[in-house]
């Protein structure tokens, strides 16, 4: 059996827009799913303060371990695989990218996630599937673009769905399950 994570962005937790809905349909599907809250915050939020939560669920993850992961969680799952040298199934990168967005709260509490270089994370992960909108309002359409190619994954572009957020109409992904249900065969 598969341990699905669904990994959250910055300044919310696992309760916002569409990761319980997507949680509760994979459990349906007798999917193991683990859905951490990592510290937000401008003073708490780091790399390393998320690594160290990871690290709790570090036995859970391995060649069977599919992320799930939304605005700065996918260049943290990347950053987290890379350093601990793990091999996944998979990641679904929603939103994903690696870099300076300009907006000054975000950038305080997302910079310590980015990477220089990201090399070989195919290697790491067998399937890379990338999700993201021609109108996302905080991430530019070039950051989101460079990073799914620095992963190598495969592309998703849906017109108009901003960030994926609740304020988007995002409290359901319908898209994005139908794409893991194809992949893995549930």
């Amino acid at each position: 059996m598969k341990n699905y994570f669904i990994i959250h962005g910055s300044f919310v937790d696992s309760s916002a827009d569409w990761y319980p809905w997507l949680k509760n349909k994979l459990v349906e599907l007798n999917q193991n799913v683990i859905a951490p809250n990592f510290p937000v915050g401008l003073d708490i939020q780091n790399y390393d303060v998320w690594k160290n939560e990871l690290d709790k669920y570090k036995d859970k993850i391995n060649e069977n371990t599919v992320f799930i992961a939304h605005s700065i969680g996918p260049i943290f799952i990347v950053k987290y695989i890379t350093e601990n040298n793990i091999k996944i199934d998979s990641l679904y990168s929603i939103s994903g990218f690696n870099g300076l967005i300009n907006i000054k709260d975000f950038d305080k509490v997302n910079e310590s996630f980015f990477m220089k270089n990201i090399i070989d994370f195919d290697q790491k992960c067998n399937k890379r599937v990338s999700f993201f909108s021609n109108n996302d309002p905080f991430v530019p359409c070039e950051l989101l673009d460079d990073f799914s190619k620095k992963i190598n994954s495969e592309v998703h572009i849906i017109k108009n769905a901003g960030h994926f957020i609740e304020d988007d109409g995002y409290n359901e992904f319908p898209e994005l399950l139908d794409t893991i249900i194809k992949n893995d065969n549930l």
